[in-house]
Formats: structure tokens, sequence, C-alpha cells
């Protein structure tokens, strides 16, 4: 038989499901065919088999999400984006009413009858003729006002009642406020001095064995503080229930223990931690408001009220901290709340991936280039504003959940700091003063000098544990214990931490790390740890650190700009006021529920902040693709391979050259090619000296520096930087100055130039001859690109060599009047943006808007310089000779196609969109989606389109997945709720029936949100974005102009 093996490795391989699925393999082999002598049998075997690592994507994953797209963009295009959405046909024009356009000048002419109104109710109003009882009629005598007293309740309605019809109809409803008729205006009254006992207990209701004596209790009920008589039940209702619990079950919070004389509302504790954690309200402030509104005269001292701050800070604290721990289904736990683990009770941030939570089956398996999608971003600053001072004789009050939250564990961390020792920390970049200025920041009498935290840095959620004290500055001791707290029980495979020094402390982490306990160390050797600088922040360091360092080059990490901290910050900064003398533990208590309230609403809005900066990416996106097809086509294959091999190799090893500084060693300096040029003219003339004691390279040289000093006096004739009062005598010292070099000038050209004295003649001729010389400015100085060529005559009347030398130092002064000219358009960009974030006030916008136009300037004078000599090089060799020189149109003269100002326009609108806020574009700003990008940016040393072409589209896969995370981590929260219904056996039928209410509706609560949220999410990207556009101050998003 003969025998033929056909290799088939790709189109026959063999798949073995089994073992995908629970290795992530694949079986691969040689399919051999055999055949008959006659062909007419044949028979197949595999050979060669062997196991390979399959490439999965995360859309094959074993995941109900896995295949879904959020927002889908299939027929997304930007200028259907921006057309406004469809809208019902209507004839004719909408009409305008002034109650929509401007209320106000409706109500401006009524403010009389209004103030008539309010007055009104000071008297009976519609009783005036007959004061009587609403229920029973009885009259008020105005001769014998004791007979019938009336009254008028607030909550109940403007009708009168008699004393005992408002004794019956408030017997439930102890907390309503009353005033009293005395026959000629309304008197402040309170049930409690009517006569009402409030029986507890019952709700209201009879009991029939109360208790034998009256209680007298202070209410906190917003807005009133009231004063009441209450009775305990002691019937067999409340055979298990001592003061407190009755006291609880009636909705009243008690402020002690023991025999409690103070009690707040559930409702007013819950509005005044809204009021304080959304509005910074502190406790006395409250306090006095509901004071002067119980009585206006008590801050006047004339009637005194009871004082209930102290007793209303402890029952604030307190609900606050219950509500956590409610939150965090601790009431749920058999095992009670004393074994809360640490950071527990905190709210984990939706979108971050989290092991056995959020992320899909088999995630660890997926191709690598894909593994950013399941990547830890967090972002670690310290702040100095959340300072405490130390107090005299305060006493051991600790936080009531240690650990339990967003704070460090107290006592581990203090005995970690005792064994710190002054270690060398001194930054080699000299950019932050935080290091430097760690050991002598002013901490006389301060407790706690700020505080360190660490955060997502995509979604501005506190990690649980991710917040800690600084005694002494911002010193490695402390970060480390705060950044390693945050990442306990880390167990995924990608990490990126943002450090505004993070270039200094990344550098000796993995030594200091040993220090620390086994749980509480990264397994770095399984996990791929990369550090970066803040956006913003790196900026300010020196331009090789930042190069080396901003989290903008960092693979994996899309348009995080890792300032997400510095925005958490400024939502604690008002908390300082409160919390700087403050104990220490109501001091953690405080800032503990003003994060907790800063994780749920970040969360809640994922819906919202999510859609709109994925509709925003998309956009760049294209933009960035688009860019991104143009430098392909303008640059050589081999220009890109050899960029992307440097990435790669810069990626995998920081030691080697970082592709993305801007360099110019791709062009020669001007002085290299001098020198050069000194060298060929030296060998064209073996045996001789230069001429007259100057080279013929000097000679030109000096002519390009005259027609710079040329171009530098027109710059300032027609500039507007220069406006002292002597301008005009510096220019005539310059003009003066340009002449003697022109004169020396003109006799050296007759000796490089012999030809060139007839053309002078001639140019002379066609001049008016009573026309004044012109100035130094206006002078023609006849170089060898400006002498006329004739035929037959390749020197152009100069010496031989000279046409050559001075193609030469042309091209030079092309290459790098272009790599200025880069550098002063990078420049720029940075002060608008450093002017756009951090300059306010009329004094310093005025010199960060003039100094800006001092650079616009010297930008325009590159190109101006960078266009004569183009031009010199096209009369001396032609256009063809250097084709990578091209016209340089005043739009070619943009950053990038503005797209580095462009990304860092919208890399702001990415990080403003969770916060609520945006700056507005002109609305009639071209589409960027119109522009081509300028060509000057694919010239040597200029290609770093890439980058923005990869972080972009990075992006978009990241927000995606993390809105399937988002979905994920819901559905797992509704499931661990519905497991917890009934997890717990030891309580009361009533209270087990409690918590089995409110973990089924915490159930069904995710559950609704996540349903709420996929149908938002599958809206196409379209139609979101011309809702957006629709929106007030919305329209900016999809523009980077």
């Amino acid at each position: 038989m003969i025998r033929r093996i056909l290799r088939e490795r790709n189109r026959n391989s063999l798949d073995v499901e089994d073992d995908y699925d629970s290795t992530g393999f694949t079986v691969s082999g040689d399919r051999g065919i055999y055949l008959s002598t006659d062909g007419q049998r044949r028979q197949e075997e595999l050979l060669n088999l062997s196991h390979k690592k399959r490439r999965i994507e995360p859309s094959n994953l074993e995941d109900s999400l896995a295949q879904w797209i959020p927002t889908p963009d299939d027929d997304f295009d930007e200028e259907e984006a921006r057309a406004p959405p469809a809208a019902p046909t209507t004839l004719g024009k909408r009409k305008e009413y002034t109650s929509t356009k401007n209320p106000m000048s409706l109500w401006r002419p009524l403010k009389d009858d209004f103030l008539a109104e309010l007055l009104r109710h000071e008297g009976l109003g519609d009783d005036i003729k007959r004061a009587c009882c609403a229920h029973c009629s009885a009259a008020f005598n105005p001769r014998a006002p004791e007979e019938v007293r009336l009254f008028k309740c607030y909550e109940c309605g403007q009708f009168l009642q008699c004393r005992q019809c408002c004794l019956s109809n408030h017997q439930r409803t102890p907390l309503h406020t009353i005033q009293e008729w005395n026959g000629e205006y309304w008197i402040p009254a309170t049930l409690a001095k009517v006569g009402l006992v409030y029986q507890l207990g019952h709700g209201g209701f009879q009991c029939p064995f109360p208790d034998s004596t009256p209680h007298r209790l202070v209410v906190v009920e917003a807005p009133i503080i009231h004063d009441i008589r209450v009775l305990y039940c002691k019937c067999s209702k409340s055979d298990n229930a001592d003061n407190l619990e009755q006291l609880l079950r009636n909705g009243w919070y008690p402020a002690t223990v023991t025999d409690p004389g103070t009690c707040a509302t559930f409702r007013t504790l819950e509005a005044y931690r809204l009021y304080n954690v959304v509005g910074n309200l502190n406790g006395r402030d409250f306090m006095t408001s509901l004071e002067r509104m119980t009585d206006p005269s008590t801050s006047s001292g004339m009637t005194q009220l009871p004082d209930r701050y102290k007793q209303f800070g402890r029952m604030a604290r307190q609900w606050a901290f219950l509500l956590r721990l409610k939150r965090a289904g601790r009431g749920h736990d058999p095992r009670g709340v004393d074994r809360t683990a640490l950071g527990e009770c905190a709210v984990n941030c939706w979108a971050c991936p989290h092991d056995g939570r959020n992320l899909p089956e088999g995630w660890r398996n997926v191709d690598p280039k894909y593994q950013f999608l399941y990547m830890l971003i967090l972002a670690v600053d310290a702040n100095f504003r959340l300072r405490n001072r130390i107090r005299v004789n305060e006493i051991d009050d600790p936080s009531l959940g240690p650990g339990w939250g967003y704070w460090v564990e107290p006592n581990r961390y203090r005995e970690h700091l005792k064994n710190y020792v002054d270690e060398d920390e001194i930054s080699t970049c000299i950019a932050f003063a935080a290091l430097l200025q760690k050991d002598s920041r002013n901490t006389t009498g301060l407790r706690v000098s700020g505080v360190g935290g660490c955060v997502c840095a995509r979604h501005e959620c506190v990690r649980p544990n991710g917040l800690g004290d600084l005694q002494k500055g911002e010193r490695y001791a402390n970060m480390d214990f705060i950044v390693l707290a945050a990442l306990a029980g880390f167990s995924l495979l990608w990490l990126t931490i943002s450090y505004d020094i993070g270039c200094q402390w990344k550098l000796s982490f993995k030594k200091r790390m040993k220090a620390f306990s086994p749980d509480m160390r990264l397994p770095m050797d399984d996990v791929n740890v990369q550090f970066g600088l803040p956006v913003w922040h790196a900026a300010s360091h020196v331009e090789d650190c930042q190069l080396q360092n901003s989290l903008s080059f960092r693979p994996g990490v899309g348009r995080s700009d890792g300032e997400g901290v510095e925005r958490v910050w400024s939502g604690l900064n008002p908390a300082a006021f409160s919390t700087k003398d403050a104990g220490v533990g109501v001091r953690a208590d405080a800032i503990e529920a003003k994060i907790d309230n800063n994780n749920f609403l970040k969360n809640l809005g994922q819906g919202e902040t999510l859609q709109r900066k994925l509709v925003v990416a998309i956009a760049e996106r294209d933009r960035q693709v688009a860019a991104f097809k143009d430098v392909t086509r303008t640059v050589e294959k081999e220009v890109r391979t050899a960029w992307r091999k440097a990435i790669n190799e810069w990626l995998e090893d920081s030691t080697k050259p970082n592709p993305y500084i801007l360099s110019r060693k791709d062009c020669p300096t001007e002085a290299q090619v001098r020198l050069q040029v000194r060298k060929d003219e030296e060998a064209l003339s073996v045996g001789s000296g230069p001429l007259h004691g100057r080279s013929a390279t000097a000679f030109l040289v000096a002519g390009i520096q005259i027609e710079d000093s040329q171009r530098r006096i027109l710059n300032q004739l027609k500039g507007t930087v220069l406006v002292a009062a002597d301008r005009e005598n510096k220019i005539e010292e310059w003009r003066h100055s340009l002449l003697v070099k022109i004169t020396k000038f003109r006799s050296l050209q007759q000796i490089y130039m012999p030809g060139a004295a007839s053309a002078l003649q001639e140019h002379e001729s066609h001049r008016d001859s009573d026309a004044p010389p012109p100035k130094a400015e206006m002078v023609k100085l006849f170089m060898p690109s400006d002498m006329p060529s004739r035929a037959g005559e390749a020197h152009r009347g100069c010496i031989v060599g000279l046409v050559d030398m001075e193609a030469k130092l042309r091209v030079a002064q092309c290459d790098n009047s272009l790599a200025s000219l880069r550098a002063r358009l990078h420049a720029k960009r940075h002060l608008i943006s450093f002017r756009n974030t951090n300059i306010t006030g009329q004094t310093r916008s005025t010199k960060a808007r003039t100094l800006i136009g001092e650079v616009g300037e010297r930008v325009e004078s590159y190109a101006n310089r960078y266009r004569r000599g183009r031009e010199a090089l096209i009369s001396l060799q032609g256009s063809e000779a250097y084709p990578h020189l091209r016209e340089l149109r005043p739009e070619d003269v943009q950053l990038d196609g503005d797209a580095e100002e462009s990304d860092t326009a919208v890399r702001k609108k990415l990080a403003m969109i969770g916060a609520g806020r945006g700056a507005r574009a002109p609305r009639n700003a071209p589409g960027s989606t119109k522009r081509v990008m300028s060509w000057i940016w694919t010239a040597p040393g200029s290609l770093d389109e890439e980058m923005m072409h990869d972080r972009w589209c990075e992006e978009v896969m990241l927000l995606r997945e993390e809105m399937r995370r988002v979905l994920r981590y819901l559905g797992w929260q509704a499931q661990w709720w519905t497991d917890r219904r009934a997890s717990r056996t030891d309580l009361s039928a009533e209270a087990a029936a409690g918590m089995r209410a409110y973990a089924l509706k915490q159930a069904a609560w995710h559950e609704r949100l996540a349903e709420f949220f996929r149908n938002k999410w599958n809206v196409p990207a379209v139609t979101v974005a011309q809702h957006l556009v629709a929106e007030e101050n919305m329209e900016p998003l999809l523009s980077t102009e």
C-alpha cells in the first residue's frame, strides 16, 4: 500500500470539549490519511497528539452575561448622535408660558396677598365670627376663656378643638404640636401641659395594667423638641419587654440604657444622618435649629428648653452605626455582632472585580491580552485636612466598630507603627513635597496630622480597611499598612496602584512588605503589579519621571486618571471642621458614616455614570481608531514594527528606552550638522584653510541666523506680547545690530558667492529710487537658494559645494524646527490644562493667558522657520528630494490633531461624569470627526498615537465589563440576602419575622435594581448620546473642541 500523510493541524485539529471546560486546553495533532494502491480504500489516523493552551476570549466563558453587549454601538455615528432625539410632530412652534419661563415675574405682583394670608393664620381665620370646637361645637367665651379652651394642631389641620376633644384625638399621636387661643392671639402649648399621658406598649391605646407613675420624657421629633409624659406597660403584652424595648418598639430611640429621659424618633435620627452625610450639617446646628423652632425665645434666655445636644450626639452616632450593621447583614449572623470580620460592614464597589461574586467562571483562563478586564485599579493618597487635636482629660471612647468598616484595625496598626524606624525616603524626583516635608510638618498639638486612603481609581469607592490616620506626614510605614490592609485577601492576577509619589514608593515596596505578617503580604509571584502616577499629578514630576511612570502609559488601565481619590477627599474635607476637635471614636465613626454614604451613592449612580462614560469612550475610540489608521497609512511598515517592538520591550522591562519620551535623536542637531558640513568642506579643500579666517559653513550659518533675527523683529512688530513703553527703542537697537551683521555678511558674500553682486544690482534696479532704504528686517540676503538658477550653471554663482552645504543645513533647520514645534505644542497643551485645572482669579488668569500667548507665538515662529527652510530646499533641489518634509499648512500646526488636548478634555469629562459636573463647550464648535491628523506627528520621533488608540479601546472594553460586573454583583447580593432569610433560630417569632422580611426586601430591591440597570444599558449608544446632547449642559460630552 502507498501511504500518504497530509498535515492539517489547523483545519483538522481535534478539540476535546471536556478538557477545555476544566483546564482550558485543546488537543491537536496530525491527521494521517492512508490510501490503497488501487485508490479504492482510505484509512485515517491521528498522529503526534499534543495538548495546547487554548486562547479563550471573555465572550467564550460560561456566563449568562458573557456575550451581552451593554449599550451596543454597531450603528454608532457621531453626527447622528449629535442630532436631537425624535420629537412628536407638532403644528407650529411650541407656545412658551410665563409660568414656566419666568414664574417669579408672576409672583411679584401678589406679594401683598401672600403676606396677608400669612398674617391671617395668626388669628382665628374662618372661625372669627363664632369660635367653637369643630368636633363638639363647644363655643369659646372671650369673657371667661377658662370655661372652654380652644386649641389648634399643626399636624391635624386648621380647625379648632376644645381641651377634651384635643386630648381624645391625640391619645395615639403625642408628638403633635398645638397652640392655645387666649382670646387675643395664639400662645404655645404642649399636650403634656394640657393633660395628655401617652401609653407605651399599646401605641396609645388603653393598657389594662399600666404603670402607676407617669414618667417625664423629652422626645426629639424634628422639627420640634417635645416634653411629654408616658406610662410604661405592665400587662402580659409586655411581660418580656423592659422599658428600653418598649421605647424602641414605639419607634423612639433612648439616649441611655438606664432610666432614659431623652429619646429621638427613628425618623428624626435618619433625617439627621442624611443631613449630615449629604449636607455636612453638624449636631450642634441641628439641635439649635430645633430649639429655635420649638421656642424662638430660648435664644434670649427668657425661656429655657432642656439641652439635649450631648444626648442627641450619642443617639445619632449609635443610629448610624446600627444602620451600617443592618445593611451589612450582621443581624442575620447567628454568631452575633461581635464576630464581625474586618471590613465586613463596608459597602463594596459593585463594578470592581471580586472573585466569587462578580467574575465569570473561568476568568483566570482567558487569553492574556484580555486579562486586564479583571484587573483591580487602586488610587492611594494622603489628606492633611482631616486633622485631629489632642484633647485634655479625654475618656476612652474608641470606634464602635474598630476595623469593621473603612478604617484599619487600630490595635494592629498601632503595634506596627511602634516598630517604625525613620528610613531613607528622600525622593530623587523633586516634584512633590510630601516626602521631603514628612518629618517637618507642624504636628504640635495634633494627635493626627491627616489620613491616608486607598480607593478604587475608576469608581471612587473607598476600599474596606482602606483608611488610616497619619501621625507625622506621609510616611511609608503608614501608607504601606493602609494599602496592604485594603488588599487583604487579594486573589486577582493583575493589580495597578496609582500614587502621586509612586515613583519612589514602589522602589522598596517588596522589601518593606517582608516586615508584615504573611496574611497581609501580597503574593507578588502570582500577581502582576504595576505602579503609576496620577495623570494630573504626573505633570508636576520631572519629565523623565512622568514619562516613565504616568498612568497614561500603563497597559490595561484604559483612560483611568488615578485622581479619583482627590475627588473623594473633596467630599470628605467639609467634615474636617466638625471632627477636628472630636474624640477618637466620635471622629472615626463620623468619617466612616460619610464614606459609607459616598460608596452607596457611587454604586447607585453606576447605572447613569457607566453609560455616559461608555458613550463618551465609544465616540473618542472611533476618533482615535480613525486617527491611528491615518498614522498607519503615512508611516512605513518598518517604522511601525520598530515602534511596536520598542513599546513591548519597555513594557516588559522598564529599564529599556521609553518610546514615549519626545526625543531628537532621529534628527541631528544643527550644531552636529554644522560640524559635518565643516568636515565636508575641509575634505573638498584638502591642504588649504578657510578663506579670510572664516569658513563657508560659518558664512551660511550667519545667513540663516540673520534670517531668524529678521523674523524675530517682524514677529515683535505684529505680536502682542511686548507692550513695554520702550518697545520702539528695543526694536531700533535690534535693527542696528542686524545691519552690522548684514554688512559683514555682504563682505563675505563677495568671496563665497561671486555671482551675488549682479543679483543684488538687478534687485536694486527694480526698487523705487525715491523710496527710503529698506529696514534691516526687510533686506533680502540672497542666500544660494535665493540666487536665480540658469541653464548650465549648477553652482548659482557660488563656490563649488556651497549649494550642497546650504541644503544640508536647511534639512537640519527643518527637522529641528519640527521637533521644537512639537515640543512647544506639548508645552502649550500642558499650560492650558494646568490653567483650566488650577488657576482662578483675574490676575492669575491674565498671567497664564499671557504665558500661553507667548508659547503660541513661539509655535508660529518655529512654523515659519520650517517654511523658510523648506522653501530654500525646494529652490535648491526640488520638492521630491526630501519627501518627509511636507508642506506645513496652518491647520497642520496643531497638537496631534488636537488629539492630546482633546484626550485631556475627554479624560476630564470621564472623571467628572461621576461627579455630575462638566465644562461646557461652544455650541457651534466643529466636529472633530472632520479633522485630519497633522502629518507633523508622523514624522520621526513623534509617533505616540498608538498609545491613545490602545487606551481608548481598553476603556470601552473595561466599561462594558464593569457593567456586567455590576449586574453580577447585584445578582450575587440578591441571592446572598435570600439565603439569610431564615439564618437565625435563636430569636423570638416577631424578631425572626422581621429579619426574614428585611432579607427578602433587600433581595427584591437588588433584583429590581439589576433589572433596571440592564434595561437601561440595552439602549443603543446613538439613542443615549442623543438624549445626552438634548439635556442641558450635556452637549459637550461628545465634543472635544
